[in-house]
């Protein structure tokens, strides 16, 4: 048979498969890790490599060098860009080196980045013997079985003619490129002989460049593939959306949903249904005509609590209304300096209180009144503030201790939002993890999500008890009457104190213009007033004024709490 030399055509080079075609457009940057001389130069260079039955490369390369200093320099790649999601991995073992037929000295073979950097003592003429095996070289293809490796590659210096020769059994094609990185160049002639060996010659390797030989194998070969792949990471990778991802993803979150749900139906319901509360009328019979009488005697801090499991700035402004309506303090409405000045009010302290004050509502009188018994509320703000945490404290316990809840609700909501917040940051991590090591990034998203959900269902988990939850229909039903009831049916003469009796229930219930307004119409003449003993205002002060007042007062006094709204959350 005559020696025969086949060359790719352009066609057939586009058709190579991704990993193949990979190699050529993207080995490691030899050239930036070999160390850079200039007065180095290799004046010769030839490699022989055979093909194992086990699919392993044995190379042997011999480098005539005339050196310019003591040591010497190259790299061998183990890791280039196969496709956009892939990178072709070689496995390098059995490295020795010789020089000038001795064992070279200072010989070292070090680990890099995708590649194995190997440096030896030499000075003037040399000539080096690099011995080595290489794995994973042969792959499948879309034209068949393939063997590749760039044989040349990793000096510094130029090559001024690469010779290769190459025993690859039942070789049916080769090819060659030559160049720098990235280059497609042809080598100067690559053919293939009767034995099988492949012959190959290059002139001018450039410093940094390579030869890589890339032939076929027929199929008579009994060489199996072995070629290896290392995913490239990349964000878009890692956040990957098909069918694997997204359905994960989507079971995790719908597990985390139904364990916050399940966790919600057995430790955050009522102990009992809420009913939808019938009309409570807040009105007792007796000897001395009709008296305010609340549900259980539920007071308007307890009744904001229980609804909305919260001590809020509502809570503290309705109970400072109590405490002035039972006669603990008065309010007393500033005259303006002009018509369009500032409303303010001076609360007065009429007595400190005994024991038949509830815990809150004593630590309310005292923070109020803690710099003496008369304090103007535009003043009160930045005093007060600090001296809540104890009202809130104390509010919060009165309902646990009232058995309307078994645990308090701010304790119960900051369990479930710290073990959303754990939840939230291990997806956090585990998304990091992913993305580093695999497509499935989207999973841990799916546990960030599943915690935020945990964390938002506690906001509604604190479980009232049975008695709570029949507390809290009673509290429905008086809402039900301060919406939809006034008290025109009550004789003249109690309708004023009902109205003040129920203007703190209102306020925590959001009716405070309403029941300001009934206050109000119990003015039944066109002189000023005094004032009705727990609210009074300037001179000229009409009651039927009451209404603005009141609902100025409101909201001026929680106003000025707002800002330390973060301890009522």
């Amino acid at each position: 048979m005559s020696l025969k030399r086949r060359l790719l055509p352009a066609a057939l080079l586009m058709s190579l498969s991704a990993p193949v075609a990979g190699l050529f457009v993207a080995l490691s940057p030899v050239s930036a890790q070999a160390a850079v001389r200039a007065d180095d130069q290799i004046t010769a260079y030839t490699a022989d490599a055979t093909l194992t039955k086990d699919g392993q490369l044995q190379v042997k390369e011999t480098v005539d060098l005339t050196a310019g200093g003591t040591t010497f320099s190259r790299t061998l790649t183990t890791r280039a860009r196969s496709d956009s999601d892939r990178d072709r991995t070689y496995e390098v073992t059995n490295v020795s080196a010789t020089v000038n037929g001795q064992p070279a000295q200072g010989f070292q073979n070090e680990s890099t980045d995708n590649g194995r950097k190997l440096t030896l003592n030499v000075s003037g003429q040399s000539k080096i013997v690099y011995s080595y095996t290489v794995d994973n070289v042969v792959a499948d293809s879309t034209e068949g079985r393939e063997v590749s490796w760039p044989v040349v590659q990793g000096f510094a210096t130029s090559i001024p003619t690469a010779s290769l020769s190459i025993n690859i059994p039942f070789a049916t094609w080769v090819t060659c490129f030559a160049g720098r990185t990235g280059s497609s160049m042809p080598c100067t002639s690559s053919q293939l002989a009767e034995s099988a060996a492949l012959e190959i010659q290059q002139n001018g390797v450039p410093a940094g460049g390579r030869v890589t030989f890339l032939t076929g194998l027929s199929d008579q070969a009994n060489i199996q593939p072995n070629a290896e792949y290392a995913t490239r990471w990349s964000l878009g990778r890692a956040f990957t959306v098909d069918f694997t991802t997204v359905g994960l993803a989507v079971v995790v979150f719908g597990l985390g949903l139904l364990g916050a749900v399940a966790l919600w139906f057995f430790r955050g319901r009522d102990a009992a249904k809420v009913g939808d509360g019938a009309p409570e009328r807040p009105v007792l019979d007796g000897a001395d005509g009709p008296q305010f009488a609340a549900p259980d005697g539920i007071r308007p801090g307890q009744v904001g609590t229980v609804v909305d499991e919260t001590a809020d700035v509502v809570d503290i402004t309705a109970t400072l209304l109590d405490l002035a309506v039972r006669n603990y303090l008065t309010i007393v409405e500033q005259p303006r300096e002009s018509h369009f000045g500032r409303l303010d009010w001076e609360l007065r302290r009429l007595h400190p209180g005994g024991p038949e004050l509830l815990a809150y509502e004593k630590a309310l009188l005292d923070a109020v009144f803690a710099d003496g018994d008369a304090v103007l509320v535009s003043a009160l703000g930045p005093a007060l503030r600090p001296r809540l945490n104890l009202v809130r404290e104390q509010l919060y316990a009165d309902v646990v201790t009232q058995g309307w809840f078994k645990s308090r609700p701010d304790a119960d909501r900051n369990r479930w939002t710290t073990a959303g917040l754990v939840l939230l940051g291990a997806g956090v991590v585990l998304t990091i993890v992913l993305a580093i090591v695999s497509k499935f990034a989207l999973v841990g998203f799916a546990v960030m999500a599943a915690g935020v959900v945990l964390a938002l269902i506690g906001q509604v988990a604190p479980a009232r008890t049975a008695r709570g939850a029949a507390v809290l229909g009673r509290v429905a039903g008086l809402q039900h009457y301060l919406t939809n009831e006034t008290s025109a049916d009550l004789p003249q003469s109690h309708r004023l104190e009902f109205a003040s009796r129920c203007l703190p229930y209102a306020a925590v219930l959001g009716l405070t213009e309403k029941w300001a307004l009934e206050i109000a119409a119990t003015d039944d003449d066109d002189d000023p007033d005094a004032g009705i003993g727990w609210y009074s205002g300037p001179e000229n002060w009409h009651l039927s004024d009451i209404g603005e007042s009141l609902s100025n007062f409101v909201t001026s006094f929680g106003g000025s709490l707002t800002t330390a709204r973060r301890l009522f959350g």
